[in-house]
Order: C-alpha cells, then sequence, then structure tokens
C-alpha cells in the first residue's frame, strides 16, 4: 500500500486517494506481526553477532600468528568449549541489556546516528558487567582480553544486524495492513504526527478535517472514510466540543487522542505531570539538565582535543598563508553572545580586511536577524577559499576549550550588530530562548544549507534542535558537516 496524503478536502475530509498512491493495493502484514517479526529478527540477529564476535575474538587472541607476536599468550589456551558455555549467559545478558537499560527495542524509528550510540552503551555495560562477574567467580579460566576484544566487534556486527533488520521492516511497512485514520485540526502538531505517521506506516490512510464543528459531523466523517483511530490537534469552540468528540467515538468504538494546544506554542517542551494528584502538563525548561550538561561537555573537550591535535600542521599553514595575504592579524576576535547572554571573543581566522568592521553599514542588505553578505568585497582571497570549506571556524575550538562555545549549537550571535535584539523584533520573545544553550561551531542549519537558508528557516532550526538535543543529534550534525564542508555549497 503506497502513501495516502489529503491535499484536497471533500465534504471537509481529505480525498484520500489523491496525490498518493492507489487505494486498492493489496495488503499481506497486520500491524502486530510486523512488529513481532522486527523484534524476532532483532533479538535473533543481535545474540548471532556477538557469539560471532566473541568467537572472532578467541581465534584472534589464541589463534592468530601476527596477533600473537604483538601479544604473546600467558598460559594455555583454555579453549572455544569454555568460552562457549559462557555464551549461554553472556548472550541473554547483552540481550537484556540492550532491551532494558540502552532501550534499543522500545522503538523502530530513531535516528541512525541515536541507535549506534545506543549500542555501544549496551556493549560498553555488558562488557563491564561481563568482566566483573568473570573476575569473581572464575577469576583464571577466561580470557579478559577476548572479552574487551569482543565489544568492538560486538557493536560493529549489531549495527549491521539492526540496519538489516530496519530495512526489511520499512519494506514491510509497505505492506502492512493499517485502518484508517482520522487528523483534525491543522498546524504545526498536526503536520508533525502526518510526517511522523507516514514515516512508521508509509501506507497508513491519514485523512484530515481542518476544523472541529461539531462532534456529529467529525463523526460521521470519521465513519465515512473508515476511521479506526480520530486524533484532534487543535479546536476552536473549546473543551467541551472536545469532550463530546471525545464521547461520540467511545460510544462508536473508535479510538480518540487529543494533542494539547500548547504543543503549538513549545512543541518538544511539553511533559506529562502527575505532582497535583491530576493530570497534567507542563512546560520543561530548553536548558539542558546538570547530567545532559556533562555528558554534552565532555564529548565537546575530547571531540576538541582529537580535532586540534589532528590538525595542527594544516591551521598551522592557513596562518601563514593569511599572513602572506594581507596586513592583520591571523586570529579576528569578535564579542558574541554565550550562554545566558553572557558576551565571550569568539576566535575565527581573519578572513576581511583590517576596516570590515567600519565598512559594514556600506555593503550591508536587509537579511533579517541573520546577516551575511554573498561576494562581501571585504574578504580576502585567502578568506574567500576559507570561508568556502569553514575552515575559519576552526580557532573555535580553543573557544569550546574555554567552555564558551560547544561544537554542536545554536550559531553565536555577534554583539556588536544586535544580531539578537533583531531576532526578538522578528519572531518575539522565543528568540532568546537560543541563549539557554552554549553556541556551537556547526549546527542544524549550517548543515542544512548554510548562507542559503532564510532567517525563518534558521531560527526554526536552532528552535528544534535546542527543544530536542540529544548527543546523537550531535553526532549526526558533525557526521553531516564534513560533506557540507567539502561542497561548500551556500558558503560565503
Amino acid at each position: 500500500m503506497k502513501t495516502r496524503t489529503s491535499p484536497s478536502p471533500l465534504a471537509g475530509v481529505a480525498a484520500p486517494g489523491q496525490g498518493g498512491g492507489s487505494a486498492t493495493a493489496p495488503v499481506a502484514f497486520p500491524v502486530w506481526l510486523r512488529h513481532a517479526l522486527r523484534l524476532a529478527l532483532h533479538l535473533l540477529l543481535d545474540g548471532a553477532s556477538v557469539v560471532l564476535a566473541y568467537r572472532l575474538a578467541y581465534e584472534l587472541r589464541f589463534h592468530d600468528a601476527a596477533f600473537l607476536r604483538r601479544f604473546p599468550m600467558i598460559g594455555v589456551d583454555p579453549g572455544w568449549y569454555l568460552h562457549r558455555k559462557l555464551l549461554f549467559a553472556v548472550v541473554p545478558m547483552w540481550l537484556a541489556l540492550f532491551w532494558y537499560d540502552a532501550r534499543l527495542y522500545a522503538a523502530a524509528y530513531r535516528s541512525g546516528s541515536d541507535r549506534f550510540l545506543l549500542i555501544c552503551r549496551g556493549a560498553a555495560l555488558a562488557t563491564m558487567v561481563t568482566l566483573a562477574a568473570t573476575f569473581i567467580y572464575s577469576r583464571l579460566l577466561f580470557s579478559r582480553l577476548v572479552m574487551l576484544m569482543a565489544a568492538p566487534l560486538a557493536v560493529a556486527f549489531v549495527a549491521v544486524a539492526q540496519a538489516a533488520v530496519l530495512k526489511l521492516d520499512r519494506w514491510v511497512a509497505r505492506h502492512e495492513h493499517t485502518s484508517p485514520l482520522l487528523l483534525i485540526g491543522g498546524g504545526k502538531a498536526s503536520e508533525l504526527i502526518r510526517l511522523n505517521l507516514l514515516a512508521r506506516h508509509p501506507g497508513l490512510p491519514i485523512h484530515q478535517l481542518d476544523e472541529l464543528t461539531s462532534a456529529d459531523e467529525a463523526l460521521a466523517a470519521a465513519r465515512a472514510c473508515g476511521a479506526r483511530e480520530v486524533v484532534l490537534t487543535r479546536s476552536a469552540r473549546g473543551s467541551a466540543a472536545a469532550l463530546a468528540l471525545a464521547e461520540a467515538c467511545e460510544n462508536a468504538d473508535i479510538d480518540f487522542k487529543i494533542v494539547p494546544d500548547l504543543l503549538e506554542l513549545r512543541l518538544g517542551e511539553l511533559q506529562m505531570d502527575g505532582s497535583l494528584g491530576v493530570l497534567a502538563y507542563r512546560l520543561q525548561h530548553t536548558s539542558l539538565t546538570p547530567a545532559n550538561y556533562a555528558a554534552k561537555r565532555a564529548f565537546d573537550m575530547a571531540f576538541s582535543l582529537l580535532v586540534l591535535a589532528a590538525a595542527a600542521l594544516p591551521l598551522a599553514l592557513i596562518a601563514l598563508l593569511i599572513k602572506l595575504d594581507s596586513d592583520g592579524p591571523v586570529l579576528y576576535r569578535q564579542k558574541r553572545l554565550g550562554l545566558r547572554s553572557q558576551p565571550f571573543d569568539a576566535y575565527k581566522f581573519r578572513t576581511m580586511r583590517r576596516d570590515a568592521e567600519a565598512r559594514l553599514k556600506d555593503v550591508r542588505t536587509e537579511q533579517g536577524g541573520f546577516f551575511k553578505l554573498k561576494d562581501d568585497p571585504r574578504v580576502t582571497r585567502v578568506g574567500r577559499v576559507l570561508r568556502r570549506f569553514s575552515l575559519d571556524e576552526f580557532p573555535q575550538f580553543l573557544n569550546v576549550l574555554r567552555g564558551e562555545m560547544s561544537v554542536v549549537g545554536p550559531r553565536p550571535l555577534a554583539v556588536t550588530t544586535g544580531e539578537l535584539e533583531e531576532l526578538v523584533r522578528e519572531f518575539g520573545p522565543t528568540a532568546k530562548k537560543r541563549m539557554n544553550m552554549l553556541p556551537g561551531i556547526t549546527g542544524l542549519w549550517q548543515v542544512s544549507g548554510r548562507s542559503d537558508v532564510d532567517s525563518e528557516q534558521r531560527f526554526a532550526l536552532d528552535m528544534y534542535y535546542i527543544e530536542r538535543w540529544s548527543l546523537g543529534l550531535d553526532l549526526t550534525v558533525i557526521l553531516r558537516t564534513v560533506p557540507a564542508m567539502l561542497l561548500g555549497k551556500g558558503a560565503y
């Protein structure tokens, strides 16, 4: 069954077959069977991956001549039979940790980077538990080196197995049997629900009613399209109409769900709260929790040190070229707004002439809250190349080490040009939420078109990142930054 969309209303309900696919496409898999098949394959292939990792680690440790020359064996080979017996406890423990701790099987729709990080987390914890258990109960029987070598091998094998299962799951999703759904209301929440549902169930027939006029009309629309579920995202008629629709759906044996209107205002920050003794919702502040901040900071430090060490020679060459190309310092320092709007000096390789700030008013054009001019006459020859491939940003890793910036985050706003004030005028007080997180060297909008992305899209991408931050999202942005730098699209 192909994806159905709802481009044109028919008696208030979007027509299911238009713009999507055939309504008579064959179906084969019920939804429950698809999920059961995916889970069974995950458990089977992940378990086999752990076994394969241990066997390969054992062969390398005890039977590979090149490895033995570098790491001579102490004692005797305990034999594969002994390690194979250990796997009867190890494999279920790995799978249990993947399931309960890493939540690896809780959702099939995580990003690839988030899934890989969960695999690494589960593998690290499983290896530590195995090492501790064997040290306590069988200190001299098992090779600790085999267990340590098996961990990265298992991560690689499990990642491949997960990708293969999810690829099969996507094929099954195109052939699953799904019941129609009626989506009432429009706006950002409605569009996000549509995108999420179609990503998970490509054949799901989604019909849409733009507004809830009455419970009877909505129920008639649901029956007309055969919907087994009704989702209300917003209604101008208030809670009384929503409650009437909920009761009508219950009487008609149709599932009913409602999305609070607050999602329209602060999508991603709403959380359930039971502290009042009744079901309530609270707005989660966009600042990172102390634990998340510590994790992000540790990653930033390690990554920055690695980059600066690896790129030391190229950075020295860039500094020399800048000095030979034009008068002025190698590094350019500009006042930027950091966390909680605290100003700091952001470092960059100088790409403009000395009088660039004085000539700003002469070249500035209307760019909303963000300003960057294409073919800026103030840019030097070397600076143009550095900007094209974003090499001028590398000194900002020094700001990361100083705790003033992060590797990934919203773009740091300039103090002297009043960018924050312009954003507040354009987008309202919500723009100040950008200051609840450390600014970043790279970010979502930088890997989504860079300077070709308009002001509204940049702001939306920054808000998305702030409200949905995770280490997996940081890793995704970093991985997408490399091709964005090499292609140089939108950079000037």
